[in-house]
């Protein structure tokens, strides 16, 4: 999947309850965690970029894409990075980054981890069925296991289109709702 579609769908399955500054970035931190290091990498040793298209495999890229891949796009990791986050929402209760949940949220560390970490781990859901074997399969179960789903990749028309669409979909409905429900609070009671 593209990262604009990772920012908007991490955005949207945390609104209202996560800032959208803190939920976009979280949405693609996956993949520039894994592909900014190759893009340093491949600069600094004068490596040409490869081009992506129907052709490319994983191995066309510095072995750092990989390996950072299998990290970033691990539920089994991100699990450990919520647990993580939960001991420190306990530990550094009333932080500053509290502010960036919604009021029921906050005092609430548990809750407050597992929904700063939904946009990475939605990364990882839609990856899975639009990546191949080929290129960048989505190792979900890493390192417990090399299971791999092999997808159909995200810039064929087909899959871009549709979640383009659902996006577009989703967006407009919420977005429509929240319309609705500010003339509803603004009209005069009779």
């Amino acid at each position: 999947m593209d990262v604009v579609s990772h920012w908007f769908w991490g955005v949207l399955v945390t609104r209202k309850h996560v800032n959208w500054k803190v939920a976009g970035p979280m949405a693609v931190l996956p993949d520039l965690l894994a592909f900014v290091p190759s893009l340093v990498y491949s600069l600094a040793n004068g490596i040409e970029r490869p081009t992506v298209d129907d052709t490319t495999v994983t191995s066309d890229f510095p072995a750092i894409a990989w390996e950072m891949y299998q990290y970033t796009h691990s539920a089994v990791v991100v699990t450990l990075a919520v647990l993580l986050t939960w001991w420190l929402f306990t530990r550094f209760k009333g932080s500053r980054f509290e502010s960036q949940f919604a009021e029921q949220h906050r005092s609430k560390p548990l809750k407050m981890a597992f929904l700063l970490w939904i946009p990475w781990y939605m990364n990882i859901l839609l990856d899975i069925p639009s990546h191949t074997l080929q290129f960048f399969p989505t190792p979900v179960f890493f390192p417990l296991s090399d299971f791999h789903i092999d997808g159909t990749r995200w810039s064929t028309p087909i899959v871009l289109f549709t979640n383009v669409g659902v996006l577009v979909v989703l967006w407009a409905y919420v977005l429509r709702k929240d319309r609705i429900k500010r003339q509803e609070e603004n009209q005069p009671l009779v």
